[in-house]
């Protein structure tokens, strides 16, 4: 698997309320479990309340993969998972009354074998290129989502629309929700990209296409999010990108060269 991720507070914010989670084919609980999860969270609310959110989330969900045994995965298996950080977050929120109203995205797959699932809440999106044809897997859970799905506007009309930031579902800012929750077919080659909404508000969607297109998965994230800062970086920006070498996916010894050598690059590459 190639892989790069990558999160940045981008030009004018002050700091990020973006989360994200790669559990990659060389660490440990993924070897043990053969199943990788990758993840992506945009945090909102006031007081910072946002970067809890996400953080919550993100945590929950690292904990919840390291507890569960994964002997297969499911729809239900991610409803339950994404049910349970809508709790964790909706319950801070209750305890702390500062944090009231705070939420965040979630878009997470979850791969084991040759079979993908992919649950998701917000805006953030997953997107896929196979076959030189990149495809968005998720629906905007947005005002101007809607919008461009009953073909009222362009998706770069979306792009600057004033309500663009207007969502209809988030993680954790009610009791009860509903994601999209769905299995997709995976095959040798698929790349897929997870961003947060940072990404494709500030670029051009024709732009992200020849990026992905373009560009290999290693270097991918810093890619994004430079040409995202480079537009002017008006949000938070995060990446996660990864492209199935083979199928099913090769889990390496825990004492092995190659898993030391993975993840001495992962480290520099998360440094710089």
């Amino acid at each position: 698997m190639q892989i790069s991720s990558k999160t940045d507070k981008g030009v004018v914010r002050n700091n990020n309320e973006d989360s994200l989670l790669a559990i990659t084919p060389w660490d440990s609980s993924a070897i043990s479990k053969k199943a990788c999860l990758f993840l992506v969270a945009d945090g909102m609310g006031g007081q910072n309340a946002g970067e809890v959110a996400s953080k919550i989330a993100v945590d929950f969900a690292n904990k919840w993969f390291e507890e569960n045994d994964f002997k297969e995965i499911s729809t239900n298996l991610v409803e339950e998972l994404i049910n349970s950080a809508n709790e964790k977050v909706w319950d801070y929120s209750r305890q702390h009354p500062e944090t009231t109203g705070m939420g965040t995205t979630f878009t997470t797959i979850i791969i084991k074998d040759n079979k993908a699932i992919i649950g998701h809440i917000g805006d953030s999106r997953i997107y896929r290129l196979r076959n030189d044809v990149v495809t968005q897997l998720t629906n905007d859970h947005s005002i101007v989502g809607e919008q461009v799905r009953l073909g009222k506007l362009t998706p770069n009309q979306a792009r600057v629309h004033p309500a663009r930031g207007i969502l209809s579902k988030v993680l954790g800012a009610r009791q009860f929700i509903k994601a999209d929750i769905f299995e997709t077919e995976i095959k040798l080659n698929d790349e897929f990209v997870l961003c947060t909404d940072g990404i494709y508000s500030m670029i051009e969607s024709e732009k992200i296409d020849l990026l992905i297109k373009s560009t290999s998965p290693e270097n991918l994230a810093d890619t994004l999010i430079d040409n995202s800062n480079k537009a002017g970086g008006n949000d938070n920006s995060t990446v996660i990108a990864f492209k199935l070498n083979e199928l099913p996916i090769e889990y390496p010894s825990k004492f092995s060269i190659s898993r030391l050598l993975k993840l001495l690059n992962n480290y520099f590459q998360n440094k710089s």
